[in-house]
């Protein structure tokens, strides 16, 4: 076999296979689409610190805006609403809609300087509000969002106990991280356990096919305290911080909010 073909066949098995098969992600995908995010976000870190913008809260306002954006598309993907290729599942919607964002951030960073928050919010609220639309026109279950609310409520509040113990965050936005993943962890518990949704991912996927659907909510809760802690620890930019910050909690908002949503639809 020549080194074309070696290199067209692993790209094939890993990268191309699962996507047509829908057998789920493995961890050579993980690995390497993590590395391409590593690398365009310094790229988008160093581009917002020459257009001199703060990495705070209002900063996070878009971010969130556009994370939601991301998992409502997505679900409707999953719904048969918008058509599935790879630009429609992840990791290209990722690629498509966090370009996007990355665009728009800049853009208006370099145009309307302090209020480039308001403008990224409403360039992504515009499509959200469409594609929500839809999303209420295919409401068939209520009693997800009263669960996924009631998990990620309560532990919040065990986190806000620990954090009064232990002084673990460092502001409000990393109650937002952690509510982020939890919404990942608790949408995912209630998919699987419930409702008999498949997990994609490999080490949920372990997780909780050797324990319980739960357990995965609590090593999501107790690895991202763990992180938090040590970022906050950390002598490093506190823009820098932030942003990593805002990652972690787009990555578990994101799959989070899409698993919740089709299953609120019943896909």
């Amino acid at each position: 076999m020549d080194i074309m073909s070696y290199i067209y066949n692993f790209i094939y098995q890993y990268y191309i296979k699962p996507a047509e098969t829908g057998e789920g992600y493995n961890l050579v995908q993980e690995v390497t689409y993590g590395l391409i995010l590593a690398f365009f976000l310094y790229l988008f870190y160093k581009a917002l610190k020459k257009l001199n913008i703060k990495i705070d809260k209002k900063f996070v306002i878009s971010g969130v805006v556009f994370t939601i954006l991301i998992a409502l598309m997505r679900a409707l993907v999953d719904l048969g609403y918008i058509e599935r290729s790879f630009l429609t599942i992840t990791p290209g919607i990722i690629f498509l809609v966090g370009g996007f964002y990355i665009i728009i951030i800049l853009l208006s960073a370099y145009f309307f300087k302090k209020d480039y928050y308001k403008v990224s919010a409403i360039a992504g609220l515009i499509p959200l509000i469409y594609f929500f639309i839809i999303f209420i026109i295919h409401i068939k279950r209520i009693l997800p969002i009263i669960l996924v609310f009631i998990l990620v409520s309560t532990f919040l509040f065990i986190a806000y106990l620990l954090n009064r113990k232990f002084k673990i965050f460092k502001d409000k936005i990393d109650y937002l991280v952690l509510a982020g993943q939890l919404t990942d962890g608790a949408a995912t518990t209630i998919g699987i356990a419930i409702y008999h949704y498949w997990e994609q991912h490999p080490i949920p996927r372990f997780l909780m096919e050797h324990f319980t659907p739960l357990s995965f909510i609590m090593v999501k809760f107790t690895i991202t305290l763990i992180i938090l802690y040590m970022l906050n620890k950390e002598e490093m930019d506190p823009d820098l911080r932030n942003l990593i910050k805002l990652i972690i909690m787009a990555l578990g908002l994101a799959p989070g909010l899409r698993d919740l949503f089709r299953t609120i639809m019943g896909v």
